[in-house]
């Protein structure tokens, strides 16, 4: 009965428990896990977290540096216009042009940056005597205005005083009472004849063109279209508006071969005359 009771107790099928250990010590040491050490990886998570750590104070402040120098920008005098200056004109005051901008010190320069193209247009509108106007931004709040002038091809004489005629015909507002420049003076043109003589007047050699003082519409002797022109070395030209441009170059070779000041008539043929008793030269 002990050898009976004994077998029964060898031949008891193993617990769950007994059976799992009893095949971890059948695997080979190689394949058995190994627990990790402590030692090893604590300072690899002390890294991740200092990495963490630093991540979000930059999340944190690099917004709020950035809104500081933000506002510090603004209220700087840098955010607002500083130096003015004025390139390319030379029958206009720079003062009259940096007044035509409407700009002021307390004009934001990033309103300036946006609004450049308007600004250059207010100054082209405002001066009849800029051509083109641009604007460009140097350092910080420092404005440079870039112009380029229509050209000045004479005066006109309006209500006692010289009004500039610009060679797109547009006669200015603003008068002088001595002409500062040697520009011919134009009289007795409509507003209509003007742009067609200054047409006419550009087809001249400049040697021609530079030495006349005054183009009068003298419409004599029936003739609509007669002009008279005064020449700075005391000639005086009288021709047909329509056939100027093709006979003005008669007028040096002309001169050339007189000694005596009188009136080079090309209004019908191309030849000299003395002065009559009723003409006289503009240098009289």
């Amino acid at each position: 009965m002990a050898w009976l009771r004994k077998k029964e107790q060898q031949s008891d099928p193993l617990t769950p428990w007994q059976q799992y250990q009893a095949r971890q010590q059948q695997k080979p040491r190689h394949d058995r896990r190994r627990k990790p050490k402590l030692d090893v990886e604590l300072p690899k998570i002390q890294n991740l977290r200092r990495r963490k750590l630093i991540k979000n104070l930059a999340l944190i402040l690099l917004p709020l540096l950035f809104l500081l120098g933000v506002f510090g920008y603004f209220a700087s005098p840098l955010s607002k216009v500083g130096l003015v200056s004025v390139q390319g004109v030379t029958t206009v005051p720079d003062q009259q042009v940096i007044n035509a901008t409407k700009l002021s010190d307390n004009d934001l320069m990033l309103s300036v940056l946006v609004h450049k193209n308007d600004i250059a247009q207010r100054v082209q509108k405002s001066l009849p005597e800029i051509k083109e106007a641009s604007l460009t931004i140097k350092g910080f709040n420092r404005i440079i205005i870039r112009t380029r002038e229509y050209q000045t091809i004479g005066y006109v004489y309006r209500n006692h005083a010289y009004h500039k005629v610009l060679v797109t015909g547009k006669v200015l507002k603003a008068g002088t009472q001595t002409p500062v420049d040697t520009y011919p003076v134009f009289s007795g043109f409509t507003a209509k004849e003007l742009p067609k003589m200054i047409e006419l007047l550009n087809q001249f050699p400049d040697a021609i063109r530079h030495d006349i003082s005054e183009i009068d519409a003298s419409r004599g002797d029936a003739n609509p279209n007669q002009i008279a022109l005064n020449m700075s070395d005391g000639y005086r030209i009288i021709a047909d508006s329509r056939t100027i441009a093709k006979k003005i170059k008669y007028y040096p070779a002309i001169v050339s071969q007189v000694k005596k000041k009188g009136v080079v008539d090309l209004e019908v043929g191309a030849f000299w005359r003395p002065y009559s008793s009723g003409e006289k030269s503009s240098n009289d």
